[in-house]
C-alpha cells in the first residue's frame, strides 16, 4: 500500500507525483497537525505544497511513496466533518481550501491539519508547542516534543496558590495561556468550596480569567481539553462547559445525566464502584470529543465557537457496564480505523469505533471480586490504557480500584480484538502496580511498586532477574525490563517524556523531603537521575497526583496544597517566610495519607504471608 509512514508515529501521509521539481523552494516551515494534539515541525522544501511536506518528510527518515490522497490511519474523513486541510501562516492560520498538493509552492509557514471546517491548529509558529489534552494526545503516549530545563533554577520561577482546594487535574497549556481546575478547599464554606477553572498566563503566573463552577461532589479531578481557541471542561455536577479560552466566556453547556440501570428496589445493577462524577477527562480526536460518563455510557461531540456541542452518538452498552470515571479515553488506529479504547470500574475494556460509537469489542480484563482487600466484592478497575506505538500491543493497567491499591498488574491485549497476547509462551502480564505509562517506539515507562501477592522479581532483557523496587522501569514491548531507577518513596502520577528524559513527580508531601515533594527528571536512555528537586513552598499535606506538564524549557505541575509551579532555568524570588495558608488543617491526618498508611500496613501482611 502507498503510504508514508513516521518511524514513531504511526501516521500516514501520502502526496500526488511531483512534476517541474528542477529547483526546490527552501524558505520556510510546514506543521503536520493530526487532529489529536499530536504535531510536528518540519523545514519546507519543494515546488508543491505536497512535495515540501514529503521532502521534509524524507529528510527526516520517513520511507515515502506517492499517491493521489492523503490519509491518517486509513482515513480521509471523519463522521465529524474532520479531513485533511492546508493552512497559510499569515500572523495568524488562514483556511485555504483552494489549495492542494500540487498547487505551486513559493515559501512561507504552512500547516497540513486534519479538522473539520472552521477548526484551526492551537500552536503557531511564535507558539511551536503546546500540551492540549491529558497524555498530551488522544492517544495518551505520555510524550511532549519540546523539553525542560537541563538545569533547574530554584527558587521556583514562579508560584501560585489558591484557597479554592486541590489542583489534581492535569495542566494544558498553548501559546502563553495555561489551564488547570481546582476542585474546591475540604471543610470550609462560601464559594472557596466549589470547583474552579483557572486561566493563567504561564510565563509568570498572572491570572487571565477564572470562572466559578456549579458544586458537583466536592472534588474535581479531570483534565481540561484544548481544541483551537476552545476549552473544554467535564465536571462532577455532570456539566460540561465550552469556554472561549481566550476570554472566559462561557459559550456552551450540556449536562449529563446520572442514569444508571437500576433493580425494582432503586440499587445499580453492576458490581463495581460507583462515582456520581459526570463526564470523565475528555479527549479530541477525528474532528470530535469523546468521555465517558459515571452511569456507565460514552459520549461523542462536534464542537464549535458558533454551534456549541452537538452530539454525534451515545455508546450505551449492553454487556459490561459499569461507571467510567476520571480515566481518560484513548484513541488509536487499529488496523486502518480509528478506535476508542475506555475501562471502566466493573473491570472491562470497551472498544468502539470512533465514526459509529459500535462496540468492537468488550472484555473484562480484571475481576478480584473474591479477594479484593480495598474495595471488597467489586471486581476492580481497568484504569491506564496505552497503545503502543506500531498499534500492535493495548496496555491495560488494572487495579483492585481502591485509592490505595495493593493489587495490580499491567496486560498485553490484541487491539483488534481484545484477545490476550503472549510472550515466551505466557500470557502478556506483567503483576505489579504501575502508573499510566509513557510510551516510545521502543518501550514504555512507569512507576512500579510490588503488587500484593503480585510478582516478587522481575525478568530483565537480558534474561536475566532481580527483585522488584518502587522506581522508575523502562520495559520493552514483550514486557522485559530493560533498566530501572534507583528506589522512590511513591509516586502515582503518570510520567512524561520530553527530548529523552522523564519526568517524574512524587505523590507525598513536601514535608517528607527528601522522599515526597520532589520533581525528578531521569534519562530515559539508561535512568540514571539527571537532577531533583524540592519544589516550594509547600504543606504537610501537598499531596500530588498531577502529570508533569513539559513544555519549552518549563515544567508545570499543582498539588493538593493548591500550589501551581513553574520550573525552568530561571530563579524566581524566594518563598521563605511565605505567608503559607494551609487549605487543610488536619495535617498528617489528611485522609489520603491515612489511606496510604493502611493499605502499606495491608500490604505488607499480605506479602509476609506469601513471600
Amino acid at each position: 500500500m502507498k503510504r508514508i509512514v513516521l518511524i514513531f508515529v504511526i501516521a500516514v501521509l501520502v502526496f500526488p507525483p511531483v512534476s517541474g521539481t528542477s529547483s526546490a523552494v527552501d524558505g520556510g516551515k510546514v506543521l503536520l497537525d493530526l487532529g489529536n494534539g499530536r504535531t510536528f515541525w518540519y523545514p519546507a522544501e519543494g515546488n508543491t505544497y505536497g512535495s515540501a511536506a514529503e521532502m521534509c518528510a524524507l529528510q527526516y527518515g520517513i520511507d515515502a511513496d506517492v499517491s493521489g490522497s492523503v490519509v491518517i490511519d486509513g482515513i480521509t474523513s471523519s463522521a465529524a466533518g474532520a479531513h485533511w486541510s492546508f493552512y497559510i501562516w499569515d500572523g495568524k492560520w488562514v483556511y485555504r481550501p483552494d489549495l492542494s498538493s500540487s498547487s505551486p509552492y513559493s515559501g512561507g509557514t504552512f500547516a497540513l491539519a486534519f479538522y473539520p471546517d472552521g477548526i484551526f491548529p492551537a500552536v503557531t509558529p511564535d507558539e511551536p508547542f503546546a500540551w492540549t489534552q491529558f497524555g498530551g494526545s488522544s492517544s495518551a503516549m505520555g510524550e511532549s516534543y519540546s523539553g525542560g530545563p537541563e538545569e533547574p533554577a530554584l527558587p521556583v520561577e514562579w508560584y501560585k496558590t489558591y484557597t479554592t482546594g486541590y489542583i489534581d487535574s492535569g495542566i494544558v497549556a498553548a501559546g502563553d495561556l495555561l489551564y488547570h481546575t481546582t476542585g474546591g478547599a475540604f471543610g470550609v464554606g462560601g464559594i472557596d468550596k466549589d470547583p474552579w477553572v483557572y486561566c493563567i498566563n504561564r510565563y509568570d503566573g498572572s491570572e487571565v480569567w477564572k470562572f466559578h463552577g456549579v458544586y458537583g461532589t466536592g472534588y474535581e479531578v479531570t483534565t481540561p481539553l484544548i481544541v483551537d481557541s476552545m476549552l473544554i471542561v467535564t465536571s462532577t455536577s455532570g456539566n460540561v462547559y465550552l469556554f472561549d479560552r481566550f476570554t472566559g466566556e462561557v459559550l456552551d453547556t450540556v449536562s449529563i445525566p446520572f442514569e444508571p440501570p437500576m433493580d425494582p428496589s432503586g440499587d445499580i445493577l453492576w458490581d463495581g464502584r460507583v462515582f456520581v462524577t459526570g463526564g470523565t477527562t475528555p479527549v479530541y480526536d477525528s474532528g470530535a470529543v469523546f468521555f465517558g460518563s459515571a452511569d456507565g455510557k460514552v459520549y461523542s461531540y462536534a464542537v464549535s465557537e458558533e454551534s456549541g456541542f452537538r452530539q454525534i452518538w451515545t455508546y450505551d452498552p449492553s454487556v459490561g457496564k459499569g461507571c467510567f470515571y476520571y480515566h481518560a479515553p484513548t484513541v488509536a488506529g487499529i488496523d486502518g480505523k480509528r478506535i476508542l479504547f475506555i475501562g471502566n470500574y466493573d473491570g472491562f475494556v470497551h472498544a468502539l469505533d470512533v465514526s459509529t460509537g459500535k462496540a468492537v469489542w468488550v472484555r473484562q480484563v480484571v475481576d478480584l471480586s473474591a479477594d479484593n482487600i480495598p474495595q471488597p466484592g467489586t471486581p476492580g478497575s481497568a484504569a491506564s490504557i496505552s497503545v503502543s506505538p506500531k498499534g500492535d500491543i493495548l496496555l491495560v493497567g488494572c487495579t483492585d480500584g481502591g485509592m490505595g491499591s495493593i493489587t495490580g498488574f499491567l496486560l498485553g491485549l490484541d487491539p483488534k480484538t481484545g484477545t490476550s497476547l503472549t510472550a515466551d509462551g505466557k500470557e502478556w502480564r506483567i503483576d505489579v502496580l504501575a502508573t499510566s505509562p509513557a510510551v516510545s517506539y521502543d518501550g514504555f515507562y512507569t512507576y512500579v511498586s510490588q503488587s500484593a501477592a503480585g510478582a516478587s522479581s522481575l525478568e530483565n532483557a537480558d534474561g536475566t532477574s532481580e527483585a522488584v523496587s518502587a522506581a522508575i522501569y523502562k520495559f520493552d514491548w514483550s514486557g522485559k525490563v530493560i533498566w530501572h531507577t534507583r528506589t522512590y518513596q511513591l509516586m502515582k502520577a503518570p510520567l512524561t517524556l520530553a527530548s529523552g528524559v522523564i519526568y517524574s513527580m512524587d505523590y507525598s508531601a513536601g514535608g517528607f523531603w527528601p522522599t515526597g515533594g520532589g520533581l525528578t527528571a531521569v534519562s530515559a536512555d539508561d535512568g540514571h537521575e539527571i537532577w531533583r528537586v524540592l519544589l516550594a513552598p509547600y504543606s504537610a499535606d501537598s499531596y500530588c497526583m498531577v502529570q508533569p506538564t513539559v513544555i519549552d524549557g518549563r515544567v508545570y505541575v499543582g498539588n493538593d496544597y493548591g500550589a501551581m509551579y513553574c520550573l525552568s532555568g530561571n530563579a524566581g524570588p524566594s518563598s521563605e517566610g511565605t505567608d503559607i495558608v494551609a487549605l487543610q488543617t488536619v495535617g498528617f491526618a489528611h485522609w489520603s495519607w491515612v489511606m496510604i498508611a493502611l493499605i502499606s500496613v495491608i500490604a505488607a501482611a499480605l506479602l509476609i504471608r506469601y513471600y
